[in-house]
């Protein structure tokens, strides 16, 4: 009995057993350590000096008709050490046989699981935190992992169940393309699935049919998680609204330009024939008051060529060429009513953008700056860090009025159409530059236009 006793006494379990009333008869060292009770404190007490209160009479009482039928009861308790502390344990309670079959004691060997125990309750509290975040997220989520290119269900939130129509119980181990992919864009997820299966991210414009039958367009954005190729994040960002208002805006801006080109085509007939009038009379006639007659006809000419430009100026600019500021700034100048104006060049820069509409810019800011400093203004176009400026020593731009001039229709002058700066701003935006106005260092305007590459 000897190095039985020894190997007992040596175990990092705690071991102790009882007689057939539970009366405690041996408890080894590691019994002391766990419990806090010395052996002396233990031997002869009943094991029920470990219960802790959590569990029921029900449940010990189950557990005595397993042993005392001859069996073994394994399972994790909960009892409590001689300081009041729980602790978890996994428990196994064997019954001990005399030569005739008779049980005569109960050994009990106890592993603590506290630890264990904690980092799974860890675990399960984690995994329902994400789980609540998980059905938080508006955007319809979808967790899968892929089973031979099949991207397979594991996960879904609220938002994918109620946006497809499924509920939970449909979706666990489904094949997510057999359920949301129509026959026709088989192919396309195909294609979705082999880039995910080669560890890359997926970015696509989809259809899928929602649950009320209307078939939507989606971003989908599909990612390998933690680099593994098997386990995937989808999500599905309905676009349709947004495409549906830019589809009614391009047919709105088609109809702005058609518009804009009938109006423009049925104003200049008409003024071509008095322009022509006009200047029959002018060579008869020294008149003063033609010249006015000609005044209007040239305001005439420049708001329908402002119309024609803001009806063109909201399209956004997919290409671009190298355009020397130098170059496109002295061709402008040529062809704008300068009068006595001068022009100063101090920049050498190539930016991207469009040629055309990047003189239609410097047109309109030479325009504005002579109509607004007069025509013996001067006008300089330099560089800045991330664009260029176009000033002007004239009279400048009250601080209050700054913010407005960009705005179509504001004009401080009497002879002005205001759409010149409007225009100007378009322009920028369609570049997706930045278009600000300040003074300038002679105390006229400066509009400094950034952003630009």
């Amino acid at each position: 009995m000897r190095p039985f006793r020894a190997a007992v006494e040596s175990t990092g379990h705690s071991i102790y057993w009882t007689d057939t009333t539970g009366t405690i008869e041996y408890v080894n060292p590691a019994f002391e350590e766990q419990t806090g009770f010395s052996a002396e404190e233990a031997i002869g007490s009943n094991a029920n000096i470990l219960q802790s209160g959590v569990h029921g009479d029900l449940f010990y009482e189950r557990l005595w008709d397993t042993i005392l039928s001859g069996d073994v009861w394994q399972g994790e308790i909960i009892n409590e050490r001689k300081s009041g502390e729980r602790y978890v344990v996994k428990q196994t309670i064997s019954p001990i046989t005399d030569d005739e079959g008779d049980i005569t004691r109960f050994v009990a060997v106890n592993e603590d699981v506290s630890d264990l125990r904690e980092a799974q309750e860890r675990v399960e509290r984690e995994r329902d935190r994400f789980a609540d975040l998980f059905d938080a997220v508006p955007v319809p989520l979808v967790l899968t992992h892929l089973e031979q290119d099949d991207p397979v269900i594991k996960q879904a939130n609220q938002a994918f169940r109620d946006k497809f129509g499924f509920t939970g119980r449909e979706l666990g181990g489904a094949s997510l393309d057999r359920l949301i992919v129509d026959d026709a864009d088989t192919a396309e997820a195909q294609e979705i699935n082999d880039r995910l299966t080669q560890g890359e991210r997926a970015r696509r414009e989809v259809t899928r049919q929602a649950a009320d039958g209307e078939y939507r367009t989606f971003i989908l954005n599909a990612t390998p998680l933690d680099g593994e190729r098997d386990e995937l994040l989808a999500t599905y960002i309905d676009i349709t609204d947004r495409k549906q208002l830019e589809d009614e805006l391009r047919d709105r801006t088609e109809e702005l330009q058609d518009f804009a080109n009938v109006v423009s085509h049925d104003l200049r007939n008409p003024l071509n024939v008095a322009k022509g009038h006009v200047d029959l009379i002018a060579a008869e006639s020294d008149n003063p008051q033609i010249e006015r007659i000609q005044n209007a006809h040239a305001r005439m000419e420049e708001l329908i060529e402002n119309i024609l430009m803001l009806a063109s100026q909201g399209e956004t600019i997919d290409e671009t060429e190298p355009v020397s500021l130098d170059d496109c700034v002295s061709r402008t100048w040529k062809t704008v009513a300068t009068q006595g104006a001068d022009l100063e060049i101090e920049t050498e820069q190539t930016v991207a953008a469009d040629e055309n509409r990047l003189r239609q810019l410097f047109g309109n800011l030479f325009r504005n700056a002579i109509e607004h400093g007069g025509n013996d203004v001067t006008i300089t176009v330099g560089d800045l860090n991330n664009g260029f400026y176009v000033a002007d020593d004239g009279s400048g731009i009250r601080a209050e009025e700054r913010d407005q001039v960009f705005e179509a229709g504001h004009t401080s002058s009497e002879t002005g159409t205001g759409l010149g700066l409007s225009i100007v701003k378009e322009i920028a935006d369609a570049h997706n530059w930045t278009v600000s106005a300040t003074d300038s260092s002679e105390g006229g305007a400066r509009f400094e236009i950034t952003g630009v590459q």
